[in-house]
């Protein structure tokens, strides 16, 4: 097979995702469309790639060639539906949905399923699926069948995001949760706004702190909980031996002082760190603020009273 000379590469889309963390990018060179994942700017993560369709034909094996040169690889014949190749897709016919906790994406094509970089991307050397995919090659396999689990899960990121786009669905949230707590807690003394990013909505609530949880060898007065970090769910979880996936949903709370002002803000950066690192808390965990005021690096516990 002679291989046509690849193009500059061309992005037919490209989206970042609501949390301004990680940006998807639909690529061409003439020969082959991948769909790549990066993190923005310097926050971490790697870049990961799916193959979604070859645009000339397939070689008869594995294109270690292409990927010597430092080219896309195409898909090898045997592992592609249409080893002719298929034509570039028109870019109003393509629509990208991202993984509710922002580290994975969903390509769409007509409106159907076409591939898929998850946010497990990399691991044991595959990068994601794709409707075109007969087998596993350039790290890329077969979308799932029909009834998959997997299936479930790119369906329940629709309903996520669908949920979200409605104006009143984070007030709702908000008040709901805030009412819970106010059930328990009493009145709180007062919010505060975690404007940093867009998004997620966050706020950190302070309460009195309740007598029973006072402690004769700590002068704590304050209760404060976060308000917003089970809006959405935190990302890693694939990623991490530990059976970690009941805490997926969940909120922040610990005792402080009223003295102790800049409190609420380490919180509030610290709420907003799942998300921009790309990986959850679990007890045990540390998390180091960067800063040098007292109190101002913490360690995940399951030991406080649950409110």
């Amino acid at each position: 097979m002679t291989q046509s000379a690849s193009n500059a590469p061309t992005i037919l889309l490209e989206q970042a995702n609501p949390y301004e963390t990680r940006v998807a990018q639909l690529e061409s060179d003439g020969r082959t469309l991948y769909l790549y994942l990066s993190p923005v700017d310097d926050l971490p993560g790697e870049t990961n790639a799916v193959w979604v369709r070859n645009l000339i034909e397939a070689p008869a094996d594995s294109d270690r060639e292409s990927m010597q040169a430092g080219q896309a690889p195409l898909q090898k014949k045997a592992a592609c539906k249409h080893p002719a190749g298929l034509p570039l897709p028109a870019k109003n016919e393509l629509d990208l949905v991202w993984f509710a906790e922002g580290t994975g994406v969903a390509l769409y094509y007509q409106g159907a399923l076409e591939a898929v970089v998850p946010p497990w991307s990399g691991l044991d050397r595959i990068q994601g699926y794709a409707r075109e995919a007969l087998e596993l090659d350039v790290a890329t396999l077969p979308l799932p069948q029909a009834g998959s689990p997997f299936l479930d899960r790119l369906q329940s990121n629709l309903d996520f995001w669908t949920q979200r786009s409605q104006a009143d669905f984070w007030p709702r949230f908000r008040d709901q949760l805030l009412a819970w707590y106010e059930e328990r807690l009493g009145r709180q003394h007062r919010q505060y706004f975690a404007l940093e990013r867009k998004y997620p909505p966050m706020a950190v609530v302070e309460f009195d702190l309740p007598d029973e949880w006072r402690s004769p060898n700590a002068d704590f007065d304050r209760l404060y909980l976060t308000l917003g970090m089970s809006y959405q769910p935190m990302p890693g979880l694939e990623r991490s031996k530990e059976n970690a996936a009941s805490k997926a949903w969940t909120e922040i709370i610990t005792k402080g002082h009223s003295d102790l002002r800049q409190l609420p803000g380490y919180i509030g950066r610290m709420a907003l760190y799942p998300w921009l690192s790309g990986s959850f808390f679990f007890y045990v965990h540390v998390y180091e603020s960067g800063q040098d005021g007292p109190k101002s690096d913490y360690i995940f516990s399951e030991q406080l009273k649950k409110v």
